[in-house]
């Protein structure tokens, strides 16, 4: 749709539009190479945590009339979508979809271990994935994983933290990431992995795929992912998607945490057109349209706009969980706001490191979060 929108466009503005689709993991590098010799393309998709990366960098436009401009014509943003690319009261990135995790699980293996709902805690999906794994018929009960680019991985972990009063980031500008929270909480991930052996064997390595994979294949009996698993189990397999259960994030000791997934256009500094792209921005985020983009990617696609988030569409029992979460959003860099640090504590994969250095390498929790705080000082400290 994107694509076709983009020919609309080039048609109407006597221009051509070349669209090109990158998958997330290899952004970074595409964008470093961009930068470095000064052909950045003119318009590009950020995650809300690239955003401050390069705002911090001085390489980002402005993007704070555009969006007045796209709100005035079609209404107002998510104000939690728009805080998350503003720094010092302007903002670098223009909101156009929301992502969020919810828990998938297999109703049908619930009911077959006497399960009658899906966990409500942390405590109770350790439980329950005992109960569910089976490795002589190869299903496992957690389908978590870790590996150095996976994002997925970041997400989870982020929200176990939080959910214990813990962080990887700062408060009052002081890392605060070497904590008896943060501690309890890489122990209850580690014993899940190596204590109950719920999780399947390939799991440390998996990339963003693997507990997708898990999931589709009847491996994995529970896994947290966006809306993308969910259109393609509708898509592919009728008798999965029946037996499919959508939960929000379970609670730890201090409550249920969802990381919000931002994800956003820009325009680099050096745009050689830069009129153009914002005109290209604006045009994506017409109501109208966008309202179609939407409800054709449901659930995967969230609605940036408040408004849309009330269509009926929402009102399915299987996509209700994902739009419901978008207000309450927790950013990279909790519980301070967003900052560029933060994503590039991110970008870095700080956390998955010493979460693979804990299951592999057999470091203790103790120690991992000891590095992990000196690794998020050192970025904090530039």
């Amino acid at each position: 749709m994107i694509v076709e929108r983009a020919k609309q466009f080039g048609k109407e503005h006597n221009v051509e539009v070349s669209v090109e689709a990158i998958a997330y993991e290899d952004f970074f590098p595409k964008w470093t190479a961009a930068i470095e010799s000064g052909n950045t393309p003119d318009v590009s998709f950020f995650g809300y945590q690239e955003v401050g990366q390069f705002y911090a960098q001085g390489v980002l436009e402005e993007t704070t009339d555009l969006v007045k401009r796209i709100e005035e014509k079609n209404g107002p943003l998510y104000d939690s979508m728009k805080s998350a690319v503003t720094f010092d009261g302007k903002m670098y990135g223009v909101p156009f979809w929301a992502e969020s995790m919810v828990l998938y699980y297999r109703k049908d293996l619930f009911e077959k271990a006497g399960l009658q709902g899906p966990p409500e805690t942390w405590e109770q999906f350790r439980e329950y994935a005992k109960l569910l794994t089976d490795p002589a018929n190869g299903i496992y009960g957690a389908g978590i994983g870790y590996g150095k680019g996976n994002s997925d991985a970041e997400w989870f972990t982020r929200s176990v933290i939080w959910s214990y009063g813990g962080s990887v980031d700062a408060k009052d500008g002081v890392v605060i990431v070497n904590s008896p929270e943060t501690v309890e909480a890489a122990q209850f991930i580690v014993d899940i992995f190596l204590k109950d052996q719920t999780t399947p064997p390939s799991a440390v390595g998996w990339d963003d795929s693997g507990n997708n994979r898990a999931y589709l294949s009847g491996q994995a009996a529970m896994i947290f992912n966006t809306g993308s698993v969910l259109n393609t189990v509708k898509n592919e397999d009728p008798e999965l998607y029946a037996n499919t259960g959508i939960a929000p994030m379970p609670a730890g000791p201090k409550g249920s945490f969802i990381p919000g997934i931002s994800n956003n256009f820009g325009i680099f500094k050096n745009s050689k057109n830069k009129e153009l792209a914002k005109e290209f921005i604006a045009y994506l985020l017409d109501a109208d349209w966008y309202r179609t983009w939407i409800e054709t990617g449901v659930p995967l696609n969230c609605p940036v706009y408040p408004a849309l988030a009330e269509e009926s569409i929402w009102q399915d029992p299987y996509y209700k969980g994902f739009v419901e979460s978008v207000p309450s959003f927790k950013f990279l860099g909790y519980p301070s706001d967003y900052s560029p640090a933060a994503g590039e504590v991110y970008n870095l994969r700080y956390v998955n490191d010493a979460f693979m250095s804990m299951l592999v390498d057999n470091v203790t929790p103790a120690k991992a979060i000891a590095t992990l705080h000196d690794q998020v000082e050192s970025v904090y400290n530039k």
